[in-house]
């Protein structure tokens, strides 16, 4: 069974974010403070005994005597032989950059940034609140298309295809409008939301696919599972789809915005998504693999009145800061 399938410990991905010199402290540099702090407590109490500092004795009898460690299993330290820590990521200056985007345009921004292994970088503290999804529901659906494209023989001809690549490198709405009616979309969604695990994910209640509701972790889990684990069925053919993501939509809307946007993120995988005006909000949101395995995820929501224009402005800083300071 492939890990998309598998249940996961969603500590795992908020129990990871950190530092070089975080780690430093929890590993190997706080033996020493403790060894001499050992060694001075037993000369001043003792004042007379063998000397035990840093494990050496003057005690033949107790050399001899000691307990030999049990070697380490070799898959134990082939696993921490590969293992890198997570970069020196300073998250409370990100988080400060975020908010500060976010407060220009009247808007509330959360994002997740995911390494290539899978530990949380970044998380803002509201990053599984429920939000619309507009055109990123065509990733739950299309994946779930290619699911059932890997389980047998075709039942797609061309034309639904090619409306797949279309639902994600141009974000063409008529393609995934008869997608998603001739398919069940609602259903598909609701495949993706158990086989991903996904808590804060659920296909529209009101039949408008783009009123589907997802979160910034559930998005990041998803892509980082694609990323990942390339036997889910469709990951190559997905990401690669949003490799070739068009600079403008089918419907004009122009798609060089926060992961997106002019050298931000060069050669990332990438699915954009907006909508105007449900529930009086304007919704922009930009997700993304990038090249050297990182997740991000920018899902941004602001009061109609918000133009466009200063929307776009904010995730594009909120983008440009995460890449940058997560890389």
């Amino acid at each position: 069974m492939s890990a998309w399938r598998q249940p996961r410990d969603r500590r795992t991905m908020r129990g990871m974010t950190g530092s070089r010199a975080a780690d430093r402290r929890r590993g190997r540099r706080w033996l020493r403070p403790a060894g001499v702090a050992a060694c001075s407590l037993l000369v001043a109490t003792l004042l007379v005994g063998p000397a035990v500092c840093w494990g050496r004795s003057s005690a033949p009898a107790m050399a001899a005597s000691a307990t030999v460690p049990a070697p380490v299993p070799r898959e134990l330290r082939e696993s921490l032989g590969s293992w890198t820590p997570p970069v020196d990521v300073d998250v409370p200056a990100l988080l400060a950059e975020v908010g500060a985007a976010a407060a220009e345009a009247g808007a509330t921004v959360n994002a997740v940034v995911v390494d290539a292994a899978g530990r949380t970088l970044l998380e803002t503290p509201t990053a599984d609140r429920e939000v619309y999804t507009a055109s990123l529901v065509k990733l739950f659906l299309v994946q779930q298309l290619l699911v059932r494209e890997a389980a047998g023989p075709s039942a797609f001809d061309p034309g639904d295809r090619l409306r797949m690549e279309r639902a994600i490198t141009v974000s063409d709405d008529e393609a995934m409008s008869i997608l998603w009616d001739r398919y069940s979309g609602d259903a598909l969604v609701s495949l993706a939301v158990t086989q991903f695990e996904l808590d804060g994910s659920g296909a529209s209640s009101t039949g408008q696919w783009g009123e589907s509701t997802t979160s910034a972790t559930d998005l990041a889990r998803f892509l980082g599972t694609l990323s990942r684990d390339r036997q889910v069925p469709g990951a190559e053919a997905l990401l690669g789809w949003m490799r070739a993501a068009e600079p403008v939509a089918d419907d004009g809307f122009d798609q060089r915005f926060g992961l997106l946007a002019d050298g931000v993120a060069p050669g990332a995988a990438v699915k954009q998504g907006w909508m105007c005006c449900v529930d009086d909000l304007r919704h922009l949101h930009s997700v993304g693999v990038l090249p050297d395995g990182r997740v991000v995820v920018v899902v941004a929501e602001a009061p109609a009145w918000t133009s466009w224009s200063v929307l776009t402005r904010s995730v594009d800083e909120t983008a440009a800061a995460l890449v940058a300071g997560t890389a």
